[in-house]
């Protein structure tokens, strides 16, 4: 069953990637945030774990991790909260796991020799990937220096519960799009300069990565129409 299920890893990851993004928009309220919305996390995860199985030192190193901190998750919201140091911890075990697998993700694409359905999910699921890193350095940014990032809803964190995590989700991905709409701005200098790392890693993922998947598609086509 593991071997059927790592076939279709990259499809199963993209698919609890926009789980995780765009469930609020169907299920709505408290239902998502408390209920719905953590196991559709939990399977991003399992999805990941999936992802880099065949790298045997990333996946015995995060398996171990991610089961710890879910461990202390579960453990400190039965005790009504959890620590800021147990948060932090926890934070920092999730970039590191995106990091791997957002770099297994890449590194599988760029090496497949033939590109199929397989092959585009992955290449997709990789540019979100890079949206959810960017989301990591923001908020590693916000946590570190408060209020590096103003505007938007950032103002309202008191009253609308979660809005530091979506509004930074938000941002991340709109300055990798290089939409920049300008309602939220980095105002100190280590985080403009990491909005100006975010846009590029995006730019640079389409200009190289895609491109190189493109070729690989034309060269395969002209291969079979030639045979």
């Amino acid at each position: 069953m593991f071997k059927k299920l790592y076939s279709y890893r990259f499809e199963f990851f993209f698919i609890t990637q926009l789980a995780v993004l765009f469930g609020s928009l169907f299920i709505h309220g408290e239902v998502f945030e408390k209920s719905i919305g953590p196991i559709f996390f939990l399977l991003n995860l399992i999805a990941g774990i999936i992802l880099i199985s065949k790298r045997k030192d990333f996946f015995w190193f995060f398996l171990i991790l991610l089961i710890a901190s879910s461990v202390i998750f579960a453990f400190a919201q039965a005790n009504g909260g959890m620590p800021i140091f147990t948060s932090y911890m926890q934070f920092g075990i999730y970039f590191a796991f995106y990091m791997a697998v957002t770099y297994e993700i890449i590194k599988q694409v760029w090496q497949s020799v033939t590109v199929d359905k397989k092959v585009i999910y992955g290449m997709v699921s990789g540019f979100v990937s890079l949206g959810l890193i960017g989301f990591f350095i923001c908020m590693s940014i916000e946590l570190a220096h408060p209020e590096s990032f103003q505007g938007g809803l950032l103002n309202q964190q008191e009253t609308l519960p979660n809005t530091l995590t979506e509004q930074l989700m938000y941002f991340s991905f709109i300055t990798m799009m290089t939409i920049g709409y300008g309602d939220i701005l980095p105002v100190t200098p280590i985080a403009q300069k990491a909005s100006i790392l975010i846009g590029l890693i995006g730019q640079f993922y389409l200009v190289v990565i895609t491109a190189v998947v493109v070729g690989k598609f034309i060269n395969q086509k002209s291969a079979e129409n030639n045979s």
